[in-house]
């Protein structure tokens, strides 16, 4: 099935190209993505589609990118994830716990933190084929951010022993160093952070038991439902991300989700539905909610949707509800 991650890194994406006064919205409908799902702290993104973004984001603003949107990080863009961080009794506790749950963030990477005698080696490894690999914009901002997270618990003051970059060096470098403050090296396969022992093992004053079981226990809830999620879920997760870009097709869905379109459909007739009906209703149920959203006008709606015109749009808003979208707005 297709890797995905949590929408939210997508918010900080969306930030920062506003801050920098470039169209948005525009660029994540270019690559498939709805916009409106970044009001859902929980949506989820395919990983291909996410890396698309971030290729496309920093082909239109510079290497400096990925450490912009990095250094945006906040404990709520990882939802309970980042709460239970901030909640460890130490930063080992904190690394561990990332380690265990960061399938929650992305389930196409491998967290990893070993000991090496004197010192701990945290390893954030990309697990998905070359479609899926992380540019060197995302690669930047998840050490950007990773520092963050880790300054929050041992102190703005802190610095790690050094850190490894998977991809070459270019002219964030420099930006990346300042923020580091310690080597940086580059090469490999994946992100490394390495660690003094007795930094990741000091108990911090900061750490709530009651908080981290919480969170883990929120965190558990969503794991469990990402799991277990049938083929429908999926198959409805993909038909919102591939809505706006115009190019939705059956066999599209499938091969995202690494099957035949004619295994899908024996898939989804096992549990009673089939595509065009899912289709019908993630449309029914999104237009439903575009519409009551001012911001959004009716065309700009019918794109989202992927109708390639609004008149057939509107025709199928009246089929779904009996009255037009424009009606259905001036009604509250």
């Amino acid at each position: 099935m297709a890797a995905t991650t949590l929408a939210s890194w997508g918010f900080l994406i969306w930030e920062e190209l506003s801050t920098r006064e470039l169209d948005a919205n525009g660029v994540f409908r270019e690559v498939g993505l709805d916009p409106a799902q970044l009001s859902n702290n929980v949506a989820r993104y395919t990983v291909s589609q996410m890396q698309q973004l971030w290729r496309l984001s920093h082909d239109m603003t510079g290497d400096d990118f990925g450490v912009a949107v990095g250094g945006r990080w906040k404990p709520t863009t990882f939802h309970a994830l980042g709460f239970a961080w901030l909640a460890s009794a130490s930063l080992g506790e904190a690394l561990y716990r990332f380690s265990r749950y960061g399938k929650f963030l992305n389930d196409g990477m491998q967290y990893v933190l070993t000991s090496e005698k004197l010192n701990y080696r945290f390893v954030a490894r990309h697990t998905m084929d070359r479609d899926t690999e992380p540019s060197p914009a995302s690669v930047d901002a998840s050490m950007v951010a990773l520092l963050k997270m880790i300054r929050l618990l041992l102190g703005e003051e802190y610095n790690p022993l050094e850190i490894h970059c998977p991809h070459s060096p270019n002219s964030a470098g420099l930006l990346l160093e300042q923020r580091a403050r310690c080597p940086l090296l580059y090469g490999g396969d994946a992100v490394e952070v390495l660690f003094d022992r007795m930094d990741v093992e000091r108990v911090l004053a900061t750490g709530n038991a009651e908080l981290s079981q919480v969170n883990e226990k929120i965190i558990t809830q969503h794991l469990s439902q990402l799991d277990q999620g049938g083929l429908v879920d999926k198959v409805e997760l993909e038909i919102a991300n591939q809505l706006p870009s115009g190019q939705l097709k059956e066999e599209n869905v499938a091969k995202a989700l690494n099957l035949s379109s004619r295994t899908m459909q024996r898939h989804l007739a096992e549990e009673g539905v089939s595509f065009s009906s899912l289709l019908e209703a993630k449309r029914k149920k999104m237009a439903e909610s575009y519409v009551r959203n001012d911001a959004l006008a009716i065309s700009e709606i019918a794109y989202l949707l992927g109708f390639s015109e609004q008149a057939n749009f509107t025709r199928a808003f009246k089929r779904w509800f009996g009255v037009s979208p424009t009606q259905r707005r001036r009604a509250g």
